[in-house]
């Protein structure tokens, strides 16, 4: 039988509850909303400072409820590794961008890690341009018709700034089983956003982004039916040798 640890505001204390005891409360999410939340979201991930806040939650609070908003919720699994790696604690609820981290049993407050503070954000690193000129696989007409094709396109979906963007990796695969270029409407989410979203979705979907103008992404699927016939040649040349 499974445990969980449920700090409850009425007892003032952490207690335990079965799996089962958690389905048959219908107010469970109400008393875990009682858990010492960090801050009211958090916008850019597992960050330096967002280490030390855990720690001095825990401090007061077995758990800790973290809310997750914008970017980082396009890869929840990355986040929810590193934040267990970094913090050492264990999450225990996962609800499509609301996290609860526990701390362990035997966590000790004194022998915590001592983690610096950062005081100013550090210089960003310069990353290679992330849309050329021409599109791999492509000549520059043929680019520049695509660009045009997104752009007059019906949107795929509409994003908003701080949103949710757990199922946009999903909605983009499935676009691309039939559309060879979509568009992702981002208006008010703001160009610094637009591009982290078309970075995450070009590793995530796979994709290939050709176009970020007017805060909208235009997003290729590439040359996936040359690298099938490819893949399939491959394997018939194999066999046809065996």
């Amino acid at each position: 039988m499974k445990w969980i640890v449920v700090w409850s505001k009425r007892r003032g204390y952490g207690f335990l509850v079965t799996r089962l005891q958690r389905r048959k409360s219908r107010n469970w999410l109400k008393s875990i909303g009682i858990v010492i939340a960090l801050g009211k979201s958090i916008w850019n991930g597992v960050t330096h400072n967002m280490l030390d806040d855990i720690h001095n939650h825990w401090k007061r609070a077995e758990a800790v409820r973290i809310k997750y908003l914008g970017v980082p919720t396009l890869d929840m699994d990355n986040v929810c590794f590193h934040l267990e790696e970094k913090s050492g604690g264990k999450i225990i609820y996962r609800h499509i961008n609301i996290l609860i981290l526990y701390r362990g049993r035997n966590y000790d407050p004194q022998n915590q890690p001592v983690i610096p503070l950062m005081l100013w954000k550090p210089y960003a690193p310069i990353y290679p341009k992330l849309v050329k000129n021409i599109a791999d696989g492509l000549t520059f007409e043929e680019t520049k018709e695509m660009r045009n094709r997104g752009l007059h396109s019906p949107a795929l979906m509409k994003l908003t700034r701080n949103g949710v963007y757990v199922n946009v990796v999903a909605r983009v695969r499935e676009a691309f089983e039939t559309e060879e270029v979509i568009r992702l409407d981002c208006t008010h989410v703001g160009m610094s956003d637009c591009k982290r979203i078309g970075v995450k979705l070009r590793d995530l979907a796979p994709c290939v982004p050709i176009l970020f103008k007017d805060e909208q992404i235009i997003l290729w699927r590439g040359k996936r039916d040359q690298e099938r016939n490819s893949d399939i040649s491959d394997a018939n040349a194999k066999s046809s040798g065996a």
